[in-house]
């Protein structure tokens, strides 16, 4: 193998590692932005859960029996 075969077999590796990392960051940033999504809409459901749990007590809190009336 001469130093011309050598330097275009480091090219063609050097340029499939390169392609490989985009689609990786590329992967990363989506991965990523979902992840965001995914939070906000967990944050989102907590706040209506708690919200649908003070509702709840509020429905079904007992009445105070005011003596003497």
């Amino acid at each position: 193998m001469n130093q011309e075969q050598i330097t275009q077999a480091l090219r063609l590796t050097n340029n499939d590692l390169v392609t490989k990392l985009s689609e990786e960051m590329t992967t990363k940033n989506l991965l990523a932005v979902q992840l965001t999504e995914a939070q906000q809409i967990i944050a989102q459901l907590q706040a209506e859960i708690a919200e649908l749990n003070t509702q709840l007590d509020e429905a079904t809190k007992p009445e105070e029996i005011i003596e003497g009336e």
